[in-house]
Parts: C-alpha cells; structure tokens; sequence
C-alpha cells in the first residue's frame, strides 16, 4: 500500500469516528478519546511528513508503529463492545 491509500485509509477512518454515536461514547470513555486524539495526531504527523519530508525515516517509522497499536487499540475496544452483544444471537421471536 502506497502512503497516499494509506492517507486516504485513514481519513476515513477519521470520518467514521466523527459520527455523532460514535461522538456520544467517546465523550463517556475518555481513555478512548484519548487514543483517538492520538490516533489523529499520528495521522496529521503522517500526512504533514508525506507532504514536506519534515519527518526522518525512523521518526516516521515510529509514528507509523504507533498508529498501528492505536489501530489495534481501538479494534480490542470494539471487539469488547460486540462481545457485550453477544448474547442477542440466542434471541428468538415469541411466535
């Protein structure tokens, strides 16, 4: 993957977390927001190296290692949300 698909990934990925749903439970669970902000800060790290070079190969490396734990982060955190739900497979219709 190029880095400019690797932008555009991550934009979306920034419109996602902007959905006003979304918005509502991060303001309640401030330890992911603030891996969101982090996961943003990386993303705006990455984009400014990608259009100025301001960034050394292992400052970006870096960056890049940390967008993917904030990535895996925010997947465990998902992944334990829909485990919560998990007990909606054993419901059935009364009829």
């Amino acid at each position: 993957m190029d880095i400019d698909e690797l932008i555009k990934s991550f934009s979306a990925i920034s419109e996602l977390l902007k959905t006003p749903n979304l918005q509502n439970q991060i303001k309640q669970d401030i330890d992911l927001g603030k891996k969101i902000e982090e996961l943003e800060t990386l993303v705006e790290k990455v984009t400014l190296q990608h259009g100025d070079f301001s960034l050394s190969k292992d400052e970006l490396l870096i960056a890049l290692e940390e967008l993917d734990k904030r990535l895996e982060d925010l997947s465990l955190h998902c992944d334990l949300n829909l485990t919560k739900l998990d007990f909606l497979k054993n419901i059935k219709p009364l009829n």
